[in-house]
């Protein structure tokens, strides 16, 4: 029999007897789903005990055999199993994307419409797949399911959602646009290792220099905050979770995030935002909390209002904070400035600089690539006199790493790890 989570593929043509009609394995297939809607549609109590794969098998063989008889077809072993096990993944499972979810090498999937699938697998390029869904009616339901997948279930109307998962045992991110907003359906779906990627496994994937392992390193066990900047797929949440997986935890640390996909260590607690809970109040109500260590992922350009109270209340905590914008260090110090003048725009310069110096003391910059997400610049925040610079300790330059040669003024130990 095939794997509860691989979508067989079926193309044979199979001749009815006494000549009844030929039918695709795909239309048999579809005749299935379509005789299992017809006899469960209504009854919650069949479909409350459908909650294993081998109940769910058993079903639909009985009904495969149904509709073989009445179409007076015949199928050897391997072509039945092959049927069941199509319209189990159908019914229950995410039909075409079942494949692909159980690949460990495929990073991203994005779908727009039912006739067009791309992946992504590891750091390469998106290539379409052969895969595709009957329709737009067969999209919509597994859409739905993957959504309600997630720890708050499927969104109720909404038109675009953003949300965390685990498929498959891996924690993922669905981004989805959705009629009637969009002329089809859109989705996007970013998938995490199996395992959390760690600050080694970074180097060794090429994102970062040895010499920004040891100092990211130190600066976690430091207790020092950071500040990750980089636009989309430039890699930030996972050196956020790597960095997460590093920090002292001798005290209470909360995870805020658009989507519940951050690899966090023992001890952490998520505040996680959702259709009905804008990532701005799960933010507040983390801050309510008191933590010792938050870590922010992401704030984006009408949020940092409430970063600011994070960063000027009376306890504020030390932050890991994900910021989606530029790389360059002067346009992201004004992109910070900005960002916080909108909303308050009678503050000093002298304060801003004070408090984004004080709470991100260092700032991981990445990019996307060709060939994957790679650090653009390790720096260090310094006040000279009233005005705040972003000093590159390391950064990347003709396709290169380049220590700058300026040395860190917070205190680090960078002579072994913990």
């Amino acid at each position: 029999m095939c794997p509860s989570n691989h979508r067989p593929p079926l193309s044979p043509l199979i001749p009815g007897r006494s000549g009844r009609p030929t039918y695709s394995l795909e239309a048999l297939r579809e005749m299935v789903e379509r005789q299992f809607h017809a006899e469960t549609g209504g009854r919650d109590d069949i479909l409350s005990e459908l909650t294993t794969p081998e109940a769910q098998r058993t079903m639909i063989g009985d009904i495969t055999d149904y509709v073989l008889a009445v179409e007076s077809i015949t199928l050897d072993g391997r072509s039945r199993s092959a049927l069941v096990e199509a319209a189990r993944a159908s019914l229950f499972g995410f039909g075409p994307l079942d494949p692909l979810l159980a690949d460990e090498t495929v990073t991203e999937i994005a779908i727009d419409g039912p006739q067009a699938i791309a992946v992504r697998r590891g750091q390469g390029k998106r290539q379409s797949e052969d895969n595709r869904f009957d329709d737009a009616e067969h999209l919509a339901s597994v859409v739905e399911r993957l959504l309600a997948a997630g720890e708050t279930g499927a969104p109720a109307g909404s038109v675009v959602t953003e949300r965390g998962v685990v498929l498959n045992k891996r924690r993922a991110r669905i981004s989805a646009l959705l009629p009637p907003l969009s002329p089809m359906i859109s989705v996007q779906i970013r998938l995490h290792p199996p395992q959390p990627v760690t600050l080694d496994a970074l180097a060794e994937r090429g994102a970062l220099p040895p010499e920004v392992v040891t100092l990211l390193d130190a600066i976690a066990r430091s207790g020092h905050g950071l500040l990750i900047a980089g636009e989309p797929g430039a890699g930030k949440t996972t050196l956020a979770g790597a960095i997460a997986a590093r920090l002292p935890l001798d005290a209470s640390a909360i995870a805020v995030e658009r989507a519940a996909e951050l690899p966090l260590p023992d001890g952490f607690r998520r505040e996680t935002a959702s259709d009905e809970r804008p990532f701005a109040d799960a933010l507040r109500d983390a801050l309510d909390q008191r933590p010792a260590w938050l870590v922010v992922d992401e704030v984006r350009g009408d949020e940092v209002a409430t970063l600011w109270d994070a960063l000027t209340g009376s306890s504020a905590p030390r932050l890991i904070c994900v910021w989606r914008g530029a790389t360059d260090p002067d346009r992201l110090r004004s992109a910070l400035n900005i960002a916080i003048r909108r909303e308050h725009p009678a503050l000093p310069q002298e304060a801003i600089d004070t408090a984004l110096a004080t709470h991100f003391p260092f700032i991981a910059a990445l990019k996307a690539t060709a060939d994957g997400p790679r650090l653009a610049l390790l720096a260090e925040t310094r006040l000279y006199g009233e005005a705040l610079r972003i000093v590159p300790l390391v950064e990347a330059r003709g396709g290169a790493w380049h220590v700058t040669g300026e040395r860190p003024t917070h205190a680090l130990d960078t002579t072994g790890k913990a």
